[in-house]
């Protein structure tokens, strides 16, 4: 198959909606770059929603697994690792930076919308109206249809809030006080408070601090431009990153997960845990991505890329594009320890790499922990075989990131690609055989001796 795009055009896919809108304004055609920013303002929200999903249904998993009691102490467990950052800051009182950088967690996940904080002598108060994680799911109706991924446990919090209060109950037994609470309202409204220490008594945010905490770079460039003002560069450069706090807080966040399933079950209970709770989110966007043509598929996994906070080129062959990942967003980044306020780094608690090769770690030895979850949505596309139907939209190379310094790679394969004619050492390092037969056969994991 011929080369359909020229460099250039490769290039045009795959840039950015922040570098789109730089030119416009340059140009000083204002009404592309307010389209452009509600494009902008809406790059994160396949990711947003993956991560929402796919960690409200791990937290479910292991109550269904392990019960209401052992799966919160987990979770506990969990979130005493998540919050060690803002541990140490509230324990060097720094509880302004701690408390700001709270807040620009929630103030990323899709469709929140946060008020300024209000302030007493004693607290900082913050509503979510509504909250864009916990809320969202209460709003789309998700605990009554799904009430055993997404339903209320025992104790009546719904799955991912006993997430949220996991973390925040860490955090203040890791202080020794309460310095962080929520309490739930109607219509996925939920309000935040922190708790004052060396700061009580005085503002801990000025006026203009508590105005713009709670707003995006969209948020900001819209006002600017309503108000006449088209100085807005500032806040175009280096949007696609902007949402790094929520991003690299849900990587973290589903990596302990991963780790945490290790401890209970070894890598086939991961695997399951995976196959259950991530898997799934690949089967539904199937018909979508096997409908779109190949110049917008590569804008929208560009698009995807743009906005897992990630740097990559993006080059065509007779039969796929190829993504250079250097580094990929989410696995390559916590490899190579980059993840924002240095939160994780493979060795500490919870990060394990993995020793011996499983199907769910590509069958490598030293395998990142994260990286599991690639394995498994390449399963997901790959199990129906060489000439299955399930569209190859977003296949990884496990074995081309093997030390943190090296990229990964990402392949996108034409909708028009003869579909047998795929290197068989991509289903195979995740256990898959199709050289065995014309069916896809399930191959035994190298640990086993296969």
């Amino acid at each position: 198959m011929a080369s359909q795009f020229t460099r250039q055009e490769l290039d045009d896919l795959a840039r950015p909606f922040e570098e789109q809108a730089m030119t416009a304004l340059e140009h000083g055609d204002l009404d592309t770059v307010r389209q452009l920013l509600d494009q902008m303002e809406q790059g994160p929200a396949g990711l947003d929603a993956l991560s929402m999903h796919a960690l409200t249904r791990k937290m479910a998993k292991l109550r269904q697994d392990f019960g209401d009691k052992e799966a919160r102490d987990l979770l506990q467990a969990i979130g005493a690792q998540l919050m060690k950052t803002w541990h140490r800051q509230f324990a060097e009182g720094e509880e302004k930076a701690a408390i700001a950088d709270l807040i620009k967690v929630y103030r990323y996940q899709g469709d929140a919308s946060l008020k300024p904080p209000e302030e007493t002598d004693d607290e900082v108060i913050l509503d979510l109206a509504p909250c864009g994680s916990g809320g969202r799911i209460d709003r789309l109706g998700l605990p009554e249809r799904h009430p055993d991924w997404y339903g209320p446990w025992d104790d009546g919090v719904t799955s991912f809030c006993q997430g949220c209060k996991a973390c925040q109950k860490a955090l203040n037994d890791a202080v020794g006080e309460t310095v962080w609470t929520t309490e739930k309202g109607d219509n996925g409204h939920c309000r935040m408070r922190f708790s004052k220490g060396s700061g009580k008594g005085q503002p801990m945010f000025s006026a203009t601090e508590r105005e713009t905490l709670v707003k995006t770079r969209v948020h900001q460039a819209r006002e600017r431009l309503n108000d006449g003002d088209t100085d807005i560069a500032d806040l175009l450069q280096g949007q696609r990153k902007e949402w790094k706090p929520w991003h690299d807080f849900s990587i973290v966040w589903l990596e302990y997960f991963y780790a945490t399933a290790l401890q209970k079950g070894g890598p086939d209970y991961l695997d399951d845990m995976l196959a259950q709770t991530y898997e799934p989110a690949f089967h539904a966007g199937f018909p979508r991505y096997a409908a779109l043509e190949n110049d917008a598929l590569v804008a929208e996994i560009a698009k995807t890329w743009n906005y897992h906070c990630a740097d990559f080129t993006v080059t065509e062959e007779d039969d796929r594009f190829v993504f250079r990942l250097d580094p990929c967003g989410s696995g390559g980044r916590l490899f190579r320890g980059e993840i924002w306020r240095d939160m994780f780094h493979y060795g500490e608690p919870l990060s394990p790499l993995m020793d011996q090769p499983h199907n769910i770690n590509f069958n490598r030895q030293q395998a990142p922990t994260y990286c599991t979850h690639c394995a498994a949505s390449n399963r997901a596309q790959l199990k129906d075989g060489p000439d299955g139907t399930n569209p190859r939209f977003f296949v990884i190379d496990g074995h081309a990131q093997l030390q943190p310094g090296q990229a990964c790679r990402q392949f996108s394969y034409k909708k028009q690609a003869d579909r047998s004619a795929m290197d068989p050492a991509l289903p195979a390092q995740i256990g898959i055989d199709w050289q065995a037969s014309d069916k896809a056969i399930p191959a035994k994991n190298l640990e086993q001796g296969s």
